[in-house]
């Protein structure tokens, strides 16, 4: 009778330990059965990873289940560790999720970081992070000070950080230097022209190539910390309350404070020099919104950092992946070399309607983003309940709050849209009206519909403007150092070249 009594509290402890496993497990897989209950095909998830377990670039993993499955499905069932999301297999759907049935998939995945928005100033009026009406507001205030009429106006700050641009070129190879890393060179130039353009500042980020000054360190800071919120996001989708306990600030504390106060100093700047009081940049753009609106300082410092996040790294990525591949490809360079010579003006610079018209320029430039898209996936948070309506007339419920995930790299890898598509050709751009190949959906660098990039004319403008600049100058050759044309791999969500950018540059 004593030794059963002493077996009692093992016996519970054992039925405890078991009711708590089966509720974790429970847990962690009552949602395995929703494309099931659908009849939606799919790979089998895995407790806590789902269908990516992270042995590879989650991007490559979607592309993985794309192939296999696209054949014969229109749309399968994954999961990221337990959130069930609809993957997008045709591009049609695609386009109708992100366009002709936007207003029921109006939220992205903005929605579901968790931040606080009384210590994230910043975060607070960025339009990726808001939701509903608020969103449309955020993102109106903000496009209003980077629309192409705007950017035409604005070109000189571009031209003249450009000849700065050259400048330090021409100094570093005189000394010799000619092997350059070419990925802090163009961030540099992305981060002086936005010094310059959204707070009317000069730099200094293009005075040498040395040590970052403290600007271009919390210009890098901020897409460093974005990438670190969204890795908090999928590392504690099976457990969302564990991150507060990780770094899941949208933007790092430091470099919030540092452009509040770079804000002050601009806006003291402005008023004490009053020639610069008709400039057309952002700043005078966003003061002016100010006094219409009534807007707070934070408010001003957070459209000054959406346009900073849209307009630096992304834009940077592009343009010296573009020189990457045409350092690889010697031929594609020379022609987009005899382009621009062909078509400068007298004062030996590129208009900005000639620049946003060179047509292989152009070429060079989609194609990249084909190849490299920032893009790579996208998704979309059903607001409204709605159905997919599929080629053999089946319809598939979305309900609120569900995901819906649209593969955007795997289309442009897709043999069915594009030959060889692992391959640099930006011949296969020629007479392709690119906005038919968005329509289709499988033509998504920027996404489309009214969620489209908001930056992405001014980002068009980064990236041209600086290679022009470089390869009206310079002739850029593979040395030892250059990485190869590989699989791209990358450490961030931007698929890219991995490490240091290294092009011998021979002056012209």
């Amino acid at each position: 009778m004593g030794h059963s009594l002493e077996m009692v509290p093992l016996i519970v402890t054992f039925v405890l330990i078991a009711t708590v496993a089966f509720l974790v497990h429970k847990y962690l897989t009552w949602h395995y059965n929703t494309f099931k209950k659908l009849g939606i095909a799919g790979p089998e998830p895995k407790i806590l990873v789902g269908n990516f377990p992270g042995k590879q670039h989650f991007v490559y993993e979607i592309d993985e289940i794309y192939h296999k499955y696209k054949k014969d499905h229109q749309v399968v069932g994954v999961f990221i560790s337990r959130d069930p999301h609809f993957l997008i297999l045709d591009p049609k759907l695609a386009h109708e999720i992100l366009v002709t049935n936007f207003k029921c998939f109006k939220d992205n995945l903005g929605n579901k970081f968790l931040y606080n928005r009384e210590e994230e100033k910043m975060a607070s009026v960025n339009p990726f992070l808001n939701v509903g009406d608020v969103w449309k507001t955020r993102r109106a205030d903000v496009i209003g000070g980077v629309t192409q009429n705007k950017l035409s106006l604005a070109y000189p700050i571009w031209k003249s950080c450009a000849q700065k641009l050259s400048n330090l070129l021409k100094a570093q190879t005189a000394k010799g230097n000619s092997i350059i890393e070419t990925k802090d060179l163009v961030t540099r130039f992305t981060s002086n022209v936005l010094g310059e353009f959204l707070w009317g500042i000069e730099t200094n980020t293009l005075a040498n190539l040395g040590e970052r000054n403290a600007y271009l360190k919390m210009c890098h800071k901020i897409p460093e910390q974005v990438f670190q919120s969204f890795i908090s996001y999928f590392k504690f989708i099976a457990f969302p309350w564990f991150r507060r306990f990780s770094n899941y600030r949208v933007f790092p504390l430091e470099a919030e404070h540092f452009f509040s106060q770079l804000t002050k100093d601009a806006y003291a700047l402005r008023d004490r020099d009053g020639s610069n009081k008709n400039r057309v940049d952002f700043l005078n753009y966003i003061r002016q919104l100010q006094d219409k609106k009534n807007l707070t300082h934070d408010e001003v410092v957070g459209y000054l950092g959406t346009a900073l996040a849209d307009g630096f790294d992304t834009a940077a990525s592009v343009a010296f992946h573009v020189l990457f591949y045409l350092t690889h490809h010697p031929d594609s360079q020379e022609k987009a070399r005899k382009e621009i010579l062909e078509n400068l003006e007298s004062d030996g610079t590129v208009s900005y309607q000639t620049l946003s018209g060179l047509p292989y320029l152009d070429h060079c430039v989609q194609e990249t983003l084909r190849l490299m898209s920032p893009l790579t996936f996208a998704s979309r948070i059903c607001t409204e309940p709605t159905e997919l309506v599929l080629d053999d007339g089946r319809r598939v419920p979305i309900k609120v709050g569900q995901i819906v995930t649209i593969p955007a790299f795997s289309y442009t890898h897709d043999t069915e849209y594009y030959a060889n598509p692992s391959q640099f050709q930006p011949e296969r751009f020629e007479n392709v009206d690119v906005s038919e190949l968005t329509k289709r959906g499988i033509f998504l660098p920027f996404g489309d519909g009214p969620r489209i990039c908001l930056g992405r004319h001014m980002a068009l403008l980064q990236m041209k403007t600086a290679i022009v600049e470089i390869l009206k100058g310079f002739r850029l050759k593979v040395c030892d150092k250059t990485p190869p044309e590989e699989r791209l791999e990358s450490q961030t969500l931007i698929l890219g070249v991995e490490g240091d950018l290294l092009f011998e540059y021979e002056r012209l």
